[in-house]
């Protein structure tokens, strides 16, 4: 989002009433939208911020029913797909952020299917994290 765009949401903040405020403004974004609030043009934009919460990423107990959710949604219905190896290197190589969890699970799955096989194992996950920005390498186990 632009600086200019934050700005004219500053502006229409400013539309109210001697009661009220006639807008309330939500804003959703991605960590970088913090960086960009920070900034010192947008300051006024900041201080009018009533309420902010960071979602952090998804603990480590928690990715694989995440996993299997997605697939659900997808329309799978049958056995486990990633062996519980592959899902902990699915939280290492993603530190939790469920866009870098979908990544790497697509691409861990595209190899399985390249490979004629049915189950992701940790090498897929190490694969799919090697052709990915913005994965963590943790220790000597990513090779």
């Amino acid at each position: 989002m632009p600086v200019e765009t934050l700005e004219a949401l500053r502006l229409l903040s400013n539309l109210e009433t001697e009661k009220c405020k006639l807008l309330q403004i939500a804003l959703f974004g991605q960590p970088e939208l913090d960086e960009k609030l920070r900034r010192p043009e947008v300051r006024q934009l900041l201080q009018r911020i009533a309420f902010h919460y960071r979602l952090g990423g998804l603990k480590n107990s928690e990715i694989g029913d995440y996993v299997a959710h997605r697939l659900r949604v997808a329309g799978y219905r049958g056995d486990g797909l990633f062996t519980s190896a592959a899902v902990r290197a699915l939280y290492r190589a993603s530190g939790g952020t469920p866009r870098l969890i979908n990544i790497l699970a697509h691409k861990s799955l595209l190899s399985v299917f390249g490979e004629g096989r049915q189950l992701v194992k940790v090498r897929h996950i190490r694969l799919a994290r090697r052709d990915t920005e913005g994965t963590r390498r943790v220790g000597w186990f990513w090779g």
